[in-house]
């Protein structure tokens, strides 16, 4: 079974452990905020997100899932 309403889903793991997910950029960003109050701005996720559905930052892998 599938949400038709999500469209992408976003995570942040560190030392293969899941730190931080959400169903929409900006929810994802705030999660992450809690884990790592010194990230980067929302713009820089944005485009990063933007050119790849992966990366590193720091010590984080970050995925864009669907």
């Amino acid at each position: 079974m599938s949400n038709k309403n999500i469209t992408a889903f976003y995570v942040a793991n560190k030392d293969n452990v899941t730190v931080a997910f959400g169903s929409n950029l900006k929810e994802f960003y705030n999660s992450f905020k809690e884990v790592y109050p010194d990230a980067r701005n929302y713009q820089y996720f944005y485009r990063e997100f933007q050119k790849i559905n992966y990366f590193e930052y720091q010590e984080y892998l970050f995925q864009k899932l669907i």
